[in-house]
């Protein structure tokens, strides 16, 4: 009879039932994502503040000619990738199919490498003082890439997983471009303006010349630097926050945790020497804006890739220009112009439709 009763409840209304059903599904889905995320969260910060403050206290204040701060600063670029990594793997992530562990394990390979080659001697030389074992097994692992993009079946094998070179190729060309244009005229404003100088000589075409080449070069053999956080913070993470959030307040609270995951090398005097509480607002700042145009980016795409290339033109182009162009003469005021500069481009890509659609989809839910 009790049964009988119980079926009379649950076919009553099935409608309303469908919806509890519904509800309870998508509270059990939330809670996987907030499970993952906080995971990967409270992982990756603290292997890297641990890291880090074991460092200065081993080797003492952060120096970029001692070895142990070497191995550090690559060390913390890798990481929250191999935390994303470890988070796909624990928690049996569909993204995790064959194609996509062959990359990850030329990722891997390439960061044991390239740790044991920065603190002892290169195992068989190095290439513009980069290690070249582990260059090489950057090369393979792009190569690799390429013929597993060439191929529908291995490329859908690397879709979920955003590895992938994706759609809409067309943004791999005019993004970096217009990025690059930005990062260049920057410098151009200081030199004209009086608000920097070059280290050396001003000379557009030594720039182009060292700038270009270097490019090509870092992205054949560094990419595992940029993919290390790009993959943790434009996949794992946003991935998981923005269908929470929605794209405005997703992207705005990606930047501030990719901002303060930054926080303990600004206070021992990284990026900002000398002010470590200015330091750390202005890089939140930063990476804000910067996460905004990286986001944009694999939004559009759907790879991870583009904002590889990205990260890649952003870490490169200052040397150079801080040779060739000019560096701003007050570091303060100079990342002040630098990020209201970037934020003119990233006002104009938060009016497109893709950050609405996420939006849109969160409250249908």
């Amino acid at each position: 009879m009790k049964k009988i009763q119980q079926y009379t409840k649950l076919t009553k209304n099935p409608k309303e039932n469908l919806k509890k059903t519904n509800t309870k599904l998508k509270l059990k889905l939330k809670n996987k994502v907030n499970r993952n995320y906080h995971t990967f969260l409270i992982i990756t910060f603290a292997a890297t503040y641990i890291l880090q403050l074991g460092i200065y206290t081993i080797a003492g204040p952060l120096s970029y000619t001692s070895p142990l701060w070497g191995v550090a600063l690559s060390a913390s670029m890798f990481l929250p990738a191999i935390v994303a990594i470890f988070c796909m793997a624990y928690f049996k992530s569909h993204a995790l199919t064959t194609e996509t562990k062959i990359i990850f394990t030329f990722f891997l390979v390439y960061v044991v490498l390239f740790l044991f080659e920065s603190f002892f001697p290169p195992i068989i030389g190095s290439i513009m003082d980069k290690p070249l074992l582990s260059g090489i097994v950057g090369v393979l692992g792009i190569l690799t890439l390429i013929v597993l993009n060439l191929k529908k079946k291995w490329r859908n094998g690397l879709k979920l997983s955003k590895l992938y070179f994706g759609k809409n190729i067309k943004y791999y060309i005019f993004l970096p471009l217009i990025f690059s244009a930005i990062l260049i005229l920057t410098p151009i404003l200081y030199y004209i303006s009086g608000l920097g100088s070059p280290a050396t000589e001003f000379n557009l075409y030594m720039f182009f010349n060292t700038w270009i080449p270097s490019l090509i070069l870092f992205f054949f053999i560094l990419w595992p630097s940029y993919f290390g956080e790009e993959y943790g913070w434009r996949f794992y993470l946003q991935d998981r926050l923005f269908p929470l959030l929605g794209g405005y307040k997703g992207v705005l609270m990606l930047g501030i945790i990719w901002g303060l995951w930054h926080s303990v090398l600004i206070v021992l005097g990284h990026n900002y020497p000398g002010y470590p509480i200015l330091g750390n607002v202005l890089m939140i700042l930063y990476c804000i804006v910067l996460g905004t145009i990286f986001s944009y980016a694999v939004l559009k795409t759907g790879s991870i890739w583009i904002a590889v290339i990205l990260h890649l033109i952003n870490n490169k182009t200052a040397p150079v220009a801080t040779s060739f162009i000019a560096n701003s003469d007050n570091l303060i005021l100079g990342s002040v112009i630098g990020i209201a500069i970037l934020a003119v481009f990233v006002l104009v890509l938060l009016k497109s439709r893709v950050w609405k659609m996420i939006n849109l989809a969160v409250n249908e839910k």
